[in-house]
């Protein structure tokens, strides 16, 4: 998602921009964060269950 509107309507002197802009600001970031907590969770459910238990060297 693209920010820069909303960093823009921010940094503008229209009071009502600014509130839009930062609404809107906010709830890029949370779901962003959303986002960053499945990609986590996925990551962590893709993972072998044994991986760092063993280490396996053959020579």
């Amino acid at each position: 998602m693209d920010i820069s509107s909303a960093l823009a309507a921010v940094s503008t002197g229209d009071a009502l921009k600014q509130a839009v802009g930062i609404t809107l600001l906010s709830k890029v970031q949370d779901t962003q964060a959303a986002q960053a907590a499945v990609m986590l969770q996925d990551f962590a459910a893709a993972q072998h269950p044994n991986l760092g238990k063993t280490l396996d060297i053959r020579i």
